[in-house]
């Protein structure tokens, strides 16, 4: 009786670490940092001339997994993902893109690297020059919105069957902008994670 009860739950138990190859879901902690973001515009000699500001900004983030090539210890997936850091200074992020996932066979540790595009919108106080009155600030928040890409790399830790801690993931990557003057710069952007991972 013990035998079979032991041989049942070996299989249950493979059945659950092959199904959760299948897909994950994660949240994470999210920091950014963002360069070069335009933020209104200041009357300097008679001249209007673009202000850009660099800032920090933290909230969460989340996104879902999709495995749909493991070769041994390799895996190529598809991730969807976002992020909201709510405020003045904030941003939106909404991304795709393929990971590519290791499993050492030595090693309790799952590194893995992705490239995904998508969107990035960013808030920030708006400091234009009034135009009806130059010794006034306009106030209120500045938005602008980017096409973008990012290169991110991380490393998951197995703490159950089911369940690993995003240890680290760093992020960087490019913001072009949408809707704006040719002239108008690109940003940069920087994002560091880190949370939790469930497989199902």
């Amino acid at each position: 009786m013990r035998r079979i009860v032991a041989i049942a739950t070996l299989f249950l138990l493979s059945a659950v670490a092959a199904h959760a190859q299948a897909a994950s879901i994660y949240v994470t902690s999210s920091s950014g940092h963002f360069t070069n973001v335009p933020t209104g515009s200041v009357l300097n000699s008679s001249v209007y001339q673009e202000q850009y500001t660099n800032f920090w900004a933290s909230g969460i983030g989340g996104g879902v997994t999709l495995n749909f090539l493991p070769i041994g210890p390799v895996k190529l997936g598809f991730d969807f993902r976002g992020s909201t850091r709510p405020g003045t200074d904030g941003a939106d992020t909404a991304m795709a893109g393929f990971r590519l996932g290791f499993t050492p066979p030595l090693i309790h540790l799952k590194p893995y690297v992705q490239a995904s595009g998508g969107y990035v919108a960013t808030r920030t106080l708006n400091i234009s020059t009034n135009p009806s009155n130059p010794g006034q600030i306009v106030g209120g928040t500045f938005s602008n919105k980017y096409a973008a890409w990012e290169v991110l790399g991380g490393v998951d830790v197995p703490i159950a069957p089911i369940l690993d801690l995003r240890l680290i993931e760093l992020g960087g990557g490019t913001g072009m902008t949408v809707g704006l003057s040719s002239s108008q710069p690109n940003i940069s952007l920087f994002t560091v994670n880190s949370g939790v991972v469930v497989h199902f």
